[in-house]
């Protein structure tokens, strides 16, 4: 249920960076869908990253009038804080989101000068902090109402650190399913398989293209598809592993692409080969588009996809492993009635446990259990908290 009317809308700030990653986009769904509540008042804070927004966000903010604001990307940091004091002064929030990393750190520490009487740290990833950056978030735990983990791997992190807040709770992100949504059954699409991620070590790109390999010598055709963009030195390892293997005609790397639904409404299995994940919303878009959707067996993946079992929505194989992964992607290439069970079990738990609607209650009931210290709305007369 949604909070009560007040005699002011309850103001609410999403401070996260402006790199259109997951967690911009997790920030902007739910501010989005906030300002379309007449009791509910969201802004979008995004510190710079140099590039603009992507064009698809600019027309979701301009559509439904959502308050922008930029806080440029500065050093020292403590100018950055004092962007989002000054704005935090102008605002005067009820409820501060602090998402991702190291913007929690920055955020939280701004509003807390400003006097914000209710703070939500959002964990998005299984971050690898720094021994000074553990000593900050610990501190600010004590200060922080709730502790937000994307996943059942982000939670363990965020304790085994010890940076959690007074309250720590796992929400799973959504996606907007209806933008992804394709009923082309997998029969009809090609033997590509696509795997939408960015260049970086732990997204392993080589294990697949070896995987790619073993495929063509088992007589696949496709093509592997990896659309993305990220760090060169890494798409420089995977071009010099394609052209050692010689598949250049059966792996091609796409770069950034505009248009992911498309390609995945076309492709039969998506796949992800990941080290380490916080809660990849690719695997979800590439469900609720239908897709057989392949993928390592590391926390993270495992709270989206099952590979076990009459409740199996995909298929698992060990990180690292280029024949394991082989043989999956096989399966889901080759059986055709299977594959189609556990694509049609994916879509469904993509668009409804895994929708940006179920997500936004479940954020909304975690802002309803803070409301009653402050009766949904900022004391009157609060001051900012002294420097």
């Amino acid at each position: 249920m949604p909070p009560e009317p007040t005699s002011a809308p309850l103001r609410v700030v999403h401070f996260v960076s402006g790199g259109g990653t997951g967690s911009t986009r997790v920030a902007l769904d739910l501010a989005l869908a906030q300002a379309q509540r007449p009791d509910w008042q969201p802004h979008l804070i995004l510190r710079s990253k140099g590039r603009p927004l992507q064009a698809v966000m600019q027309r979701q903010i301009e559509h439904v009038g959502l308050p922008l604001h930029w806080v440029p990307n500065l050093w020292p940091r403590s100018r950055v804080m004092r962007r989002i004091e000054e704005l935090c002064e102008q605002i005067r929030p009820t409820v501060f989101f602090a998402h991702g990393y190291s913007e929690h750190l920055w955020g939280r520490r701004a509003a807390l000068r400003q006097g914000v009487p209710l703070l939500i740290h959002v964990e998005h990833n299984v971050e690898r902090y720094l021994p000074w950056r553990v000593w900050a978030a610990r501190r600010l735990a004590t200060r922080t109402q709730v502790t937000v983990c994307v996943s059942s791997a982000v939670e363990q992190n965020v304790r085994r650190l010890g940076i959690g807040g007074q309250r720590i709770v796992t929400v799973h992100n959504g996606v907007d399913a209806g933008r992804f949504r394709c009923q082309t059954p997998l029969a009809g699409r090609t033997a590509d398989i696509l795997m939408p991620a960015r260049f970086a070590r732990n997204k392993d790109h080589p294990t697949l293209i070896r995987a790619a390999r073993l495929l063509l010598e088992r007589g696949w055709r496709g093509r592997l598809l990896l659309a993305g963009g990220g760090k060169r030195r890494h798409r420089r390892r995977c071009e010099r592993l394609v052209a050692t293997l010689g598949l250049s005609e059966h792996v091609l790397l796409l770069g950034k692409v505009d248009d992911l639904p498309e390609r995945l409404a076309r492709c039969r299995v998506a796949a992800l080969a990941s080290w380490q994940e916080g809660l990849p919303l690719v695997l979800v878009e590439a469900m609720s588009a239908g897709c057989a959707v392949v993928a390592s067996a590391i926390p993270g993946i495992t709270d989206v996809l099952h590979g076990d079992g009459a409740g199996a929505n995909g298929w698992l194989f060990p990180p690292g492993d280029p024949v394991g992964a082989a043989n999956a992607l096989w399966q889901a290439l080759s059986d055709d009635a299977e594959a189609q069970r556990r694509a049609d079990a994916g879509q469904r738990n993509a668009n409804g446990h895994f929708s940006l609607a179920a997500m936004v209650g479940r954020y909304d009931e975690v802002v309803q259990a803070l409301l009653p210290a402050t009766s949904g709305r900022p004391p009157a007369g609060t001051q900012p908290a002294a420097r």
